[in-house]
């Protein structure tokens, strides 16, 4: 069988899988040939794309707002960031894909990990962290997906995540070649923060993300001074007392502004169009 006939097949069973436990009808399966015929990982590049410097960069971010506690990684996947996180805080893991998490047990056996989409995932805890890094763009149901995470985190806690956005040159460039069938929310990052604060998830750290792929090394830097102008976006949100609320530009800037605290650095000094 070819490769293309590979990522045909393999292409089929990941959008038409079929329902499992926890897993409703028609959410993509992200089995093996998910991550080596389909994804923008084919060829083994997950773990090139997913360097140990760029677990630290998140879990760097992210300690600096909630350095202890228990924390869930919403799309843990293979238990890469999982085993960095777990000499600071008490972890579990949640990932639909069977795959993936077979092989995040067999590197973490004392760590709890769950299979079950996220949308659906009922836990008999909140917690501290509630860690989701591209992932979301995947989710069909967004809505009641933010849902859960607003549901899973404690009221003094953090939501950590990540997501590719399309409305910058480097955007452009990643819509291009962008390869995932499975991205189904291909939203600006204003429409991100919207759709946060919406679901009743205030943010108070946005950062771009620069990710370049280049040969022997993937480059991976968060920063405050690309948040207008990455290929993909790094937030933290604290939960509100409710959902539903709409934010205008204007409002959700003001609320933002808190966030001029954290590092020291101001990253507001221009507005957003």
């Amino acid at each position: 069988m070819s490769h293309g006939d590979t990522r045909d097949a393999g292409l089929r069973r990941v959008l038409t899988a079929p329902a499992g436990a926890g897993v409703p009808p028609a959410r993509p399966e992200f089995d093996e040939a998910y991550f080596t015929a389909i994804s923008n990982y084919t060829g083994g590049r997950y773990d090139a794309y997913n360097p140990p410097h760029k677990i630290a960069g998140y879990l760097g971010e992210i300690r600096r707002v909630k350095p202890t506690g228990i924390l869930l990684d919403v799309g843990c996947a293979f238990g890469r960031f999982l085993a960095a996180a777990c000499a600071h805080y008490a972890c579990e893991g949640l990932d639909i894909s069977r795959y993936a998490l077979g092989f995040a047990r067999d590197a973490l056996p004392r760590v709890r990990l769950h299979r079950a989409a996220l949308e659906t995932y009922a836990s008999d805890r909140t917690y501290d962290v509630v860690t989701c890094f591209d992932v979301l763009e995947h989710v069909p149901d967004l809505d009641a997906a933010l849902r859960s995470l607003r549901r899973l985190v404690a009221a003094d806690g953090i939501v950590a995540l990540a997501v590719p956005v399309y409305d910058s040159p480097p955007g452009w460039v990643f819509r291009i070649v962008d390869r995932d069938p499975t991205h189904v929310h291909k939203f600006s990052r204003w429409k991100w923060l919207t759709r946060l604060r919406e679901a009743g998830l205030e943010p108070v750290v946005f950062k771009g993300i620069l990710r370049v792929p280049l040969p022997g090394y993937f480059v991976h830097i968060i920063s405050a001074w690309l948040r207008w102008s990455s290929s993909a976006i790094f937030v933290i949100c604290r939960p509100t007392g409710g959902a539903g609320e709409i934010a205008s530009p204007g409002l959700l800037w003001s609320r933002l502004g808190h966030s001029r605290r954290i590092g020291g650095v101001d990253p507001f000094r221009h507005a957003p169009p």
